[in-house]
């Protein structure tokens, strides 16, 4: 597989490195472009139209990429791209509105468009709107199909607005869809986490779906500000490094950030939280989340059939990016070492996706790893 990595500061000479990498007797198939919303994000897609490559495209809260040309980086504010020329008859891409606000009927709408599109498919989507109901749409889609992984866009932590976009389309409020023909291309995703609950167990008494009323009858938000000694105004940030542990009825664990407030003192979460599941406050354990995702790459690995990838795909949490701060590269590096120096893509999201390790395929403060390689 060839491929093309770009990291610009402009739309203007980000534009002039996709020609440029293409007049090198290279015709690529489908480019991954994560971007800061500092950036006209209108004027970039109008731009991308005019190329015939698939175009998979996400507003981020930070850029990644790596090969053994550039190195290994992590930026924020910037324009990142990797151009690959993979089997175009493996891939179909779609870009849905939500426009009723029925994420679960989104979703089995998602799920059975993949089925048809080939016999043995995997789907990468990633969703924009801070208001999407993620768990709901993901719900859909596995009542149809079970293999998903991907994230949620973001944007630099603003929390005003993230987006999704290929060729000709941008989307504010809905998703991005790509179906992977399995027979094509073989696909290996690890889970790593690194974050662990602390103190007493509490019960939320009072939630529907991603919101969280009450935890033991008293407003949700006194579980943060009391055993954290914070204030209200300190979140959602807190909330986002530091989410809630939570125990479901049939004993599976999830984590689940924070992402806003009412004025009520009830938290909006990431995710679906159900009355009666027990919670802690999850805090991260330091340098150690490196050697969590690392293992997990090791152990997927080890049983998987893909000894050597054309390419890896990343979805970190925005968490991991707080958490590490200048370190952060580290786990980048580490991951991209793991994996023999793979041409690596990826960004920091605000939530991310994978079905293969358990019933709930949303997650936070998670590292989602994924390795392509076209069948011979």
């Amino acid at each position: 597989m060839k491929h093309s990595v770009i990291n610009r500061d402009s739309i203007e000479s980000f534009i002039k490195e996709i020609d440029k990498s293409i007049k090198n007797s290279f015709m690529p198939t489908l480019a991954f472009i994560y971007v800061s919303i500092e950036y006209d994000i209108e004027e970039l897609v109008a731009k991308l139209s005019k190329y015939k490559f698939i175009i998979v495209g996400s507003s981020t809260a930070g850029e990644i990429y790596a090969d053994s040309r550039v190195g290994v980086h992590t930026k924020e504010k910037s324009l990142t791209c990797m151009l690959v020329d993979m089997d175009a008859s493996a891939f179909s891409i779609k870009l849905k509105k939500n426009r009723d606000n029925e994420f679960f009927k989104l979703g089995k709408k998602i799920g059975k468009w993949v089925n048809k599109s080939f016999e043995n498919a995997s789907l990468m989507t990633i969703t924009a709107g801070l208001d999407f109901d993620n768990e709901s749409y993901l719900n859909g889609i596995q009542e149809e199909h079970k293999d998903i992984f991907g994230g949620l866009a973001a944007d630099d932590r603003k929390f005003k607005g993230t987006y999704v976009f290929s060729q000709k389309k941008i989307v504010k409020d809905g998703v991005l869809a790509l179906a992977i023909d399995k027979n094509k291309i073989d696909i290996c995703l690890s889970q790593g986490f690194g974050w662990s609950g602390i103190g007493v167990q509490r019960v939320v008494t009072k939630s529907a779906k991603n919101i969280v009323y009450t935890i033991d009858d008293k407003p949700a938000i006194e579980f943060y500000t009391e055993y954290l000694n914070i204030t209200s105004e300190d979140m959602p940030c807190i909330g986002i490094d530091f989410p809630m542990e939570v125990i479901t009825h049939n004993g599976e664990v999830v984590s689940r950030a924070i992402i806003d407030i009412n004025k009520d003192g009830s938290l909006v979460c990431a995710g679906h939280v159900k009355e009666g599941s027990r919670v802690k406050i999850s805090i991260p354990i330091g340098l150690k989340v490196i050697d969590n995702v690392v293992e997990s790459i090791k152990k997927t690995s080890n049983n998987n059939h893909i000894n050597s990838p054309d390419l890896t795909l990343v979805f970190p949490c925005t968490a991991h990016k707080e958490l590490l701060g200048n370190l952060g590269v580290n786990e980048i590096d580490a991951v991209f070492n793991t994996l023999k120096q793979t041409p690596l893509i990826g960004f920091y999201t605000y939530g991310e996706f994978s079905s293969f390790y358990s019933s709930s395929a949303f997650h936070n403060e998670t590292f989602v790893t994924i390795q392509m390689r076209e069948k011979r």
